[in-house]
């Protein structure tokens, strides 16, 4: 029953597709990823340095797929918590207490899938950082731990947002 209702679906056009790397849906499911990690809620909640600023927004793209198509992850200072409230296309302008990403399509999928760390993806240049760099320097470790979360997500790296 469950193929014929797939099939069905798939026939119809209103099947369930893959969210495509870092468009909007992908997004959505990177900000409960990090709300899962408990190194970015819990360790990022509780420094200084990051908590000194009540929101902060991340906004990462596929360099290999232009910086048109950024996405947003916005992340909520909220007592002991650095909870991500919202992931989607990106909606703000970038302030100086946020951040940019940006990196090629292999790259991402790379560090995502643990090859390597931030550090190394910076001093090789896989990696464009921009935003208040001593905040990342002090909280280096939930910064891995979000790079290694981009892979999580299902997603279609095989084309553009």
């Amino acid at each position: 029953m469950k193929k014929v209702l797939a099939f069905a679906l798939s026939v119809s056009g209103i099947a369930m597709s893959t969210p495509v790397f870092m468009d909007g849906e992908y997004a959505k499911s990177l900000c409960e990823a990090w709300n899962k990690t408990p190194q970015l809620v819990e360790q990022l909640g509780k420094s200084e340095s990051w908590v000194a600023v009540p929101e902060r927004k991340i906004f990462i793209y596929r360099e290999d797929c232009g910086d048109t198509k950024q996405i947003q992850l916005t992340i909520k200072n909220d007592g002991s918590k650095a909870q991500c409230v919202y992931g989607g296309p990106a909606r703000d302008k970038r302030g100086r207490d946020d951040f940019l990403m940006y990196a090629e399509t292999k790259r991402w999928l790379e560090m995502g899938k643990k090859e390597y760390g931030p550090m190394k993806a910076m001093m090789f240049g896989r990696l464009k950082f921009e935003g208040p760099k001593g905040v990342a320097m002090k909280n280096m470790g939930p910064f891995e731990a979000f790079l290694d979360i981009v892979d999580n997500p299902p997603h279609d790296a095989s084309k553009c947002p």
